[in-house]
């Protein structure tokens, strides 16, 4: 399914819904029932309210990426990102509304918005719940990922964030002998050998219709017989452009007498954008401080009368690499023997609370890569150093994603990675909303699995092992 017509279907509703919530909020103040009273809709008041929000809900959707698909879909995400934008459109109608002299009754006004926060999410919940019920059905279509075996779970796991591509990974096809030649893979015992031919005529059996290539060198001959054949029945092939590992770049597609040439522009956070994320972190911060600061109070004198531990600060890298000490409860995180207490402040994030004082001093801000200690910094690739070119935060994008401190730096790098890529004041807004219900999902006992997109051994269930599979073979 396009995403450019799910975005502009999700809008087209957007935009009647917005209209019959403002009609339904007028009936309900003015108590007109079914009769929802022409004159009193028709006025030029409620004309002019009717144009200016849907005017600054388009806006809205089209700067905060509104149909929730774009970034692969999340119920944390749509939700913090709808209320976020319901927030704005709130706060913005009310300033216009005050500057233009115009009154509107405020109880129409809050009918309004609970009918277009309740509407946008029902909206959107809607579609995915369309789309789910196509894929139960057998409309996807059947992906195989051929290539190198650690680079194709990867991908996997970012087609399952995707329902509206309507794509099933049925399994993958590795190279022997290949660099990333499936070695963990081959010594389970997960795959069995194939010729190019016996491969292609096996997936054309199997009503494979997609082949997603992911390899990190030019394809050698079996690959080129193996594609040419599968083209040859029918099937569709997309390829992932290497070196992928160049993540933090913004690619433009060109061409050169027919050969493709893929840019990569390094992005560039000038002056004036850090000057912006610093006074939302100091604004956002000083909101946060005194709630934080009696959280911690009361955390702290319960756990320097059992213990007598209170705080304790760690070396850790930041911007540049330039070390501080951060600030953290002392409680025990790696010990299986760990009190009850310090397993709660640990699962709760409230151990992570006295940061805020790193945020104030300028060593940390609200929202960025974990940071890490200098162990673990001295043994980052040059791709991974590229984590260090902002400053380190309380949360990020990897951590609302399930990964935590003992999740790897490689895992964790992704993330920042693309969060770094993608910066905007009102992502960070948005994470920290999602922070919030990842917070209360561990609260009310829905703690999720570590759901890094990479294979990794010391994590069981990785997403790539739910990935059901009627294929899973190599070729030599």
């Amino acid at each position: 399914m396009s995403k450019r017509k799910i975005h502009f279907a999700v809008l087209v509703v957007d935009v009647i819904w917005s209209l019959l919530a403002l009609v339904l909020a007028f009936a309900i103040r003015y108590d007109m029932g079914l009769n929802l009273g022409y004159s009193r809709v028709n006025h030029p008041n409620f004309l002019l309210l009717a144009g200016v929000s849907l005017s600054f809900w388009i806006f809205l959707y089209e700067a905060m990426e509104l149909d929730c698909f774009r970034h692969g879909w999340q119920t944390a995400a749509t939700i913090s990102r709808t209320s976020l934008a319901v927030g704005f459109h709130f706060a913005i109608l009310l300033s216009a509304g005050y500057f233009a002299r115009l009154y509107y009754s405020r109880f129409v006004l809050l009918c309004y918005f609970v009918l277009l926060w309740v509407g946008v999410l029902s909206i959107r919940f809607a579609a995915y719940g369309i789309i789910r019920v196509q894929l139960r059905r057998g409309r996807a279509r059947k992906v195989v990922l051929v290539g190198n075996y650690k680079l194709s779970t990867e991908i996997a796991y970012r087609v399952s964030r995707h329902p509206e591509l309507l794509y099933t990974v049925v399994g993958f096809l590795t190279p022997f002998g290949r660099v990333g030649d499936s070695s963990e893979a081959a010594a389970s015992g997960e795959l069995t050998g194939l010729t190019s031919l016996d491969s292609a005529t096996f997936l054309k059996k199997t009503g494979v219709q997609e082949l997603i290539v992911c390899l990190q060198q030019a394809p050698p001959l079996e690959m080129q017989n193996l594609l040419a054949r599968c083209q040859q029945e029918g099937m569709h092939i997309q390829v992932v452009p290497q070196p992928y590992e160049l993540y933090l770049s913004r690619p433009k597609l060109s061409e050169v007498d027919g050969i493709p040439l893929l840019s990569l522009e390094h992005p560039r956070l000038s002056p004036v954008v850090v000057a912006a994320k610093r006074v939302l972190d100091l604004a956002i911060a000083t909101v946060l401080i005194v709630p934080a600061a009696a959280v911690v109070t009361l955390a702290g004198a319960i756990l320097w009368l059992r213990d007598r531990r209170f705080i304790r600060r760690e070396l850790r890298c930041g911007l540049h690499g330039r070390q501080f000490r951060m600030y953290r409860l002392d409680i025990k995180t790696d010990d299986a023997t760990a009190p009850h207490l310090h397993n709660i402040l640990h699962r709760l994030s409230i151990s992570e609370l006295p940061q805020i004082l790193n945020v104030f001093r300028g060593d940390m801000s609200l929202v960025g890569p974990r940071p890490e200690s200098p162990e673990r910094v001295r043994e980052y690739s040059e791709w991974q150093k590229q984590r260090l070119k902002v400053l380190p935060g309380m949360t990020g994008l990897a951590q609302v994603n399930g990964l935590r401190e003992q999740n790897s730096s490689d895992e964790k790098a992704r993330f920042d990675l693309q969060y770094i890529l993608q910066w905007t004041p009102l992502l960070d807004l948005i994470l920290l909303l999602q922070t919030v219900w990842t917070l209360s999902g561990r609260l009310l006992g829905r703690g999720r699995p570590i759901a890094g997109p990479c294979l990794n051994q010391n994590h069981s269930r990785s997403p790539e092992r739910n990935v059901p599979r009627a294929v899973e073979a190599s070729w030599d």
